[in-house]
């Protein structure tokens, strides 16, 4: 079977096209669980695009529509937003500034996907690789390496599986230091081309695993995560696919966009009728079985690249480095929440820490005052008091500024502060600009340690 030219040069770009808009419908199954739905900007658009665009993965326009539509989506929800979130909020600023930087290139709105693909892809390779690094990093902690407090316990206790298995003091060491093993691994081999398969193998299934949690916050997480697990994939994957016997037999399948239609909307029933684990299962033995069988890179393939993790864009690089920053954070003093630390038990707050080998630096001040709130009449920032939580003093601040009469009392180091609309504190009114602020995300405190992965 002859390979047409377009699923030869742009067969990467499709498989990333059509994982993406699958994300974008598990963006939103994140934000119909009431976790930001206020915030969900323009849902009416994005799921039927999402649609459209697994429809038609080859489509660059559409792409770059829900791009940019997705990213003004994502600043919309701000300040507010999980680590998912800012992961897409750095790769749609860099599908955008690709896009921009090859049409101001080449002087013209319809630009070559293939190099599209070159200039946004090392971003997406690295998003992922620094997840990976400051997943591992943020854990090495006592609190992580204790299974009385471990987040790694706590999670696979949510599994549900029977209690020999859930409560074995075996199987909690092995979560707590195999958590740390796959990630520090992953970063190896994906790095490495001889290598690079079994990465790929591993985080795919690594991430889809954790999918299997009670659906919420954690399928978007996964599923973005995969999605950059694409990145890595070899140029043919999908020409090898459509050239062998298997190829043969679905293309009738996808041979018209009614079809392909057909087989979404047909999808889309099945995993609105079988349970959750079955739907995630059959699409996590999908992508295994795809990425088993044409994932591996044949050894003549572009052996001469060296831009893999470079782009063409200066911009594109600058997001790279700001995501590395922005993930060094919380021994940075600069924020806490967003920094790729879910499930991690780091401790950083109030000038304490409880890493194993990186000081809080301290650049900042903004984590190191933290505020007990004894009353107000903002509804999060009581909501967060009465479940026991402390706050950074800067998060109190910045709610107080955002919100028009607010009014609280809150105490810092034995010093009571009292805000009202008649009698303002001097430091809500010199706090930074919003758009800054926007970035500058804390989780709720506890200070004391050990503290355990559901209390905060």
């Amino acid at each position: 079977m002859q390979v047409s030219s377009a699923i030869r040069d742009e067969g990467r770009f499709a498989i990333f096209a059509a994982l993406f808009g699958l994300y974008l419908v598990a963006h939103h199954f994140y934000l119909f669980n009431g976790l930001a739905l206020d915030r969900a900007g323009p849902m009416i658009v994005m799921l039927p695009g999402a649609f459209l665009l697994m429809l038609w993965p080859f489509s660059l326009p559409l792409f770059v529509f829900m791009s940019a539509l997705h990213l003004a989506q994502t600043l919309m929800a701000l300040p507010r937003g999980s680590n998912h979130m800012i992961m897409s909020l750095f790769l749609m600023l860099g599908l955008v500034a690709a896009y921009l930087h090859v049409a101001v290139r080449d002087r013209q709105f319809a630009v070559g996907t293939s190099r599209y693909f070159d200039t946004f892809a090392p971003l997406g390779r690295w998003l992922l690789i620094i997840m990976y690094f400051y997943g591992t990093l943020h854990k090495v902690n006592t609190d992580f390496l204790n299974p009385l407090t471990s987040c790694a316990v706590a999670m696979w206790r949510r599994f549900g599986f029977p209690e020999f298995i859930a409560e074995s003091s075996a199987v909690h060491t092995m979560t707590m230091y195999g958590t740390l093993v796959v990630e520090a691994t992953a970063i190896i081999l994906l790095l490495t081309r001889r290598f690079r398969w079994w990465g790929i193998v591993i985080g795919v299934s690594f991430h889809g695993f954790l999918g299997f949690l009670p659906p919420g916050r954690i399928i978007a997480y996964s599923l973005l995560s995969i999605v950059l697990h694409s990145l890595f994939l070899p140029k043919d994957a999908l020409a090898r696919l459509a050239g062998g016997a298997l190829g043969r037999r679905l293309a009738p399948l996808v041979a018209t966009p009614a079809r392909r239609a057909a087989v979404i909307l047909a999808a889309m029933a099945a995993a609105l009728v079988l349970p959750w684990a079955v739907t995630w299962g059959l699409l996590l033995a999908a992508i295994l079985a795809f990425v088993a069988t044409y994932g591996r890179e044949p050894q003549a393939e572009d052996a001469g690249r060296r831009r893999w993790l470079i782009s063409g864009s200066a911009a594109v690089n600058l997001l790279a480095v700001v995501f590395f920053l922005n993930g060094a954070s919380p021994y940075l003093g600069f924020k806490t929440g967003q920094t790729i630390a879910m499930f991690s038990n780091l401790i950083t707050e109030g000038g304490r820490s409880n890493h194993l080998i990186v000081p809080n630096l301290r650049l900042f001040d903004h984590q190191y005052r933290v505020a007990t709130v004894r009353d107000t009449n903002v509804p999060l920032l009581a909501a967060w008091s009465r479940q026991g939580f402390k706050l950074v003093e800067f998060q109190v601040l910045d709610y107080l500024e955002r919100t028009p009469g607010a009014r609280a009392e809150f105490e810092v180091d034995g010093t009571t502060y009292t805000h009202s609309a008649d009698n303002p504190l001097p430091a809500v009114s010199n706090l930074p600009p919003r758009w800054l602020r926007n970035l500058m995300v804390f989780r709720p405190v506890v200070l004391e340690s050990p503290r355990k992965c559901d209390s905060y």
